[in-house]
């Protein structure tokens, strides 16, 4: 069986020439969960425009549509016949397995947000990565959430999702964000505010939780997604939240532009470079995983390599994925920026 996929436009026109590049990495990520081998997505010219093209040895399952529909690139699938010349598409119905609507995650706009399909495309590597051996009720960690771009992209694909953000005022804006969202669109949902410290207050933090139903029968029959707002420092992950609790923590690290690393609360100036926030951080963050859970973490390389980012993964424990897709995630964002991904492993899980 032979599939072509036309890219979203948004995902073209965000990152240019490199948006080809990501694609064919996520896609490859996906295609290893495919019920069927698959070859490698090509890209052809068909009509006008540039679809990726891929080759199954049958036809694709309902379970595999529902993987390529969730892609952060894909904005709509076909089956393909070919008669001599004559190339024909058969539009395919995509999965719609969203929790919550697409909206969430564009209509807060903000200098500095993270484009909510190169947060997809995060939320995707993580999920496609992850070895607990675990498919359903998954947590998603997002330990530097910001105003939570990260969380409502994890909450349309129906996961558990928390954040952690140092600054009381960006995450009180998330939370009230979140709550008129959730009452314009008329979702069910409680809500609870709680303050939270440590022993001899070593820590503070404030927890804001929402329990949400997507209609009032769902939340009779306790149906419902977390999403979860900490008001506190990542370095007291682990004193937030259980040990062994998160499959995903998905993070874009500040990339000294528009926003800095922040380590303590205190501290007086910004750094460009994630290094000291992921020493202080990374003890707690592993803690917080489950084994097989997955860390993808986005940042400026400019300002920290790759072998540095690596080095201090695998100082603390983690396994880095360093083969194959992996290596294709760089890309260039401006003068100042150079985005990649690195993707590691909590030792101990299955598959």
């Amino acid at each position: 069986m032979e599939y072509a996929i036309l890219c979203n436009p948004g995902h073209n026109r965000v990152y240019f020439e490199t948006s080809l590049q990501l694609a064919e990495a996520e896609f490859a990520l996906a295609a290893g969960k495919f019920s069927k081998p698959c070859s490698l997505a090509q890209l052809e010219n068909i009509g006008g425009l540039p679809y990726f093209v891929f080759r199954s040895e049958g036809e694709l399952s309902a379970a595999d549509i529902r993987i390529l529909s969730g892609l952060s690139f894909v904005y709509a699938l076909f089956s393909i016949r070919r008669e001599g010349e004559r190339i024909l598409l058969c539009p395919m119905e995509r999965t719609d397995a969203r929790f919550v609507d697409e909206s969430i995650g564009t209509i807060l706009k903000y200098t500095g947000k993270t484009n909510e399909l190169f947060t997809r495309m995060m939320i995707n590597v993580a999920y496609l990565s992850q070895k607990t051996g675990e498919e359903k009720n998954l947590c998603l960690l997002d330990p530097v959430a910001g105003k939570g771009t990260t969380l409502y992209e994890g909450l349309i694909r129906g996961f558990h999702v928390y954040g952690v953000e140092i600054g009381d005022k960006v995450t009180a804006e998330a939370y009230h964000y979140l709550k008129r969202f959730l009452e314009t669109a008329r979702y069910k949902f409680t809500l609870q505010t709680l303050k939270i410290s440590g022993e001899n207050k070593s820590f503070s933090a404030v927890r804001h939780t929402f329990q949400i139903a997507k209609t009032k029968e769902a939340m009779k029959n306790k149906d419902l997604r977390t999403a979860e707002f900490v008001a506190g420092n990542s370095m007291y992950s682990n004193m937030y939240f259980k040990k062994s609790y998160f499959h995903m923590l998905v993070g874009d690290l500040p990339y000294g532009v528009q926003h800095g690393n922040v380590t303590t609360e205190k501290q007086s100036s910004l750094t460009r470079n994630p290094s000291e926030l992921l020493e202080a951080c990374l003890p707690a963050w592993k803690q917080v995983l489950k084994p097989g859970g997955v860390v993808v973490l986005a940042w400026n390389s400019n300002v920290l390599s790759r072998e540095k980012m690596i080095e201090l993964l695998e100082k603390h424990g983690l396994t880095v994925l360093k083969e194959g897709c992996y290596l294709q995630f760089e890309h260039r964002v401006d003068q100042s920026i150079r985005r990649d991904l690195i993707v590691a492993l909590k030792p101990g899980g299955k598959g």
